[in-house]
């Protein structure tokens, strides 16, 4: 046997540094302060903003206005605030405000997430009309993303439904018994989707925008596999957003509340004037909110590179790029140009 046949053995760098090229291979997370820019862009923050004032005429959302210290409490306060304007609204009104906002928010959502993922992947902000072309030629599919898990889920109830008829018909103990015994067995499954699709359908819509296949079924089945195979990565990476999303609304709450005494003081000039200081402090509270939901949907984008990644192993930089147009050639400069 030669010398060149026997193995010397690993290197320790050849083993270990092999492929770390930066902090971001030790601990992917931190990817995702890079969408901390997004926070800068006016037509991501225009457009989400653009966004609460429609939410705010249509169903008469009533934003809490930012005051005292930078926390998110604006922003969960009017997340419960709409929760129950839905909840506690007939059937037909709550219909017609979910169909609202997953009309209005799913093309928004889906532009700001393509921004953060194009962040998280260290590139630069996309082109809006690149975006906006992203999301208007894959719009329609994607409203498909937020309706099919909740048809499987009305179908399972229905489903449900038909095992508790015998019980209903017949007042039998025995039989109500082994009823709920079934009901609470099969009801399982359902949970299992229901729960799962308020991690899918966010992770579906991403998908959408950021693969080059716009496929809804495909999308969804990302998320739930996203969320089954690797739960302890959607906790984690949960926990860094909400930390980033928190400490952004201290900065940004810092912006608001010099604004707001700024308001205060021209307000006061000449006479106070109550319904100029409440109404331009509105505006702040939601301009705040409008920040924050950016900045949500932007780590949105991240948060889902970074579950692709763990999942099937595809890296995150690898983000799929729209084709760009052909560039017409130069004119042919004709043969006198080369006479001398």
């Amino acid at each position: 046997m030669n010398d060149s046949e026997i193995h010397s053995g690993y290197e320790f760098e050849d083993g270990m540094f092999s492929r770390m090229r930066s902090w971001v291979d030790v601990a992917p997370w931190i990817r995702l302060g890079r969408v901390c820019r997004i926070l800068a862009s006016p037509s991501n923050v225009g457009l989400v903003f653009l966004g609460v004032i429609l939410t705010v005429m249509v169903l008469g959302w009533g934003l809490g206005v930012f005051a005292q210290r930078a926390r998110l409490t604006p922003l969960m306060t009017d997340m419960q605030q709409l929760a129950g304007l839905v909840i506690g609204q007939s059937v037909l009104k709550s219909l017609f405000a979910v169909g609202f906002l997953v009309l209005l928010w799913t093309p928004i959502v889906q532009f700001v997430c393509r921004s953060g993922a194009s962040l998280t992947a260290g590139m630069t902000l996309p082109d809006n009309r690149s975006s906006g072309q992203i999301v208007r030629t894959r719009c329609w599919w994607s409203y498909l993303v937020p309706i099919v898990p909740w048809l499987c889920l009305l179908t399972f109830a229905l489903l449900l439904f038909l095992v508790r008829i015998p019980s209903l018909l017949v007042n039998v103990p025995l039989l109500s018994i082994l009823s709920g015994g079934c009901i609470g067995l099969l009801a399982i499954p359902a949970g299992v989707l229901g729960f799962g699709a308020l991690f899918a359908i966010p992770l579906g819509l991403a998908a959408m925008v950021n693969e080059p296949d716009p496929d809804p079924i495909d999308s969804l089945s990302r998320g739930y596999e996203y969320l089954f195979r690797r739960p302890l990565s959607v906790v984690w990476y949960g926990l860094v957003s909400g930390v980033l999303i928190y400490l952004s609304g201290y900065l940004l709450g810092g912006v608001c509340a010099m604004a707001l005494l700024v308001v205060g003081l021209i307000g006061g000039v000449g006479g106070a004037d109550p319904r100029l200081i409440a109404s331009a402090a509105t505006v702040v509270g939601w301009l705040l909110t409008a920040w924050q939901l950016t900045f949500a949907f932007g780590l949105l984008g991240g948060v889902y590179l970074l579950l692709r990644r763990d999942a099937g192993g595809q890296e995150v930089e690898d983000l799929w790029l729209p084709p760009q147009p052909a560039t017409k050639p130069l004119p042919s400069l004709p043969k006198q140009a080369f006479d001398s």
